[in-house]
């Protein structure tokens, strides 16, 4: 059984941290943890398809989870 609510809610939270051990030289380092609230229930027989780079399979309509980390570093002349 599948229930079909389009609402849907979205919570982020991060931080940034840089660290300059010398001058025009940074090292940047960004944390993001984002919460997928949605209102979906149940599973989908998914055909496939190879366009979207999805494969066969029964996939569940659930809350979804995401931690991103990026690293930059960036030099200044």
């Amino acid at each position: 059984m599948t229930s079909c609510n389009p609402d849907y809610n979205i919570a982020q939270i991060g931080t940034q941290t840089q660290w300059t051990p010398v001058k025009n030289l940074t090292f940047t380092g960004d944390l993001t943890y984002t919460h997928l609230d949605q209102k979906f229930a149940g599973t989908v027989a998914f055909p496939g398809s190879a366009a979207l780079g999805k494969p066969v399979a029964i996939y569940e309509l659930k809350n979804q989870n995401t931690l991103t980390m990026m690293l930059k570093v960036q030099r200044n002349w």
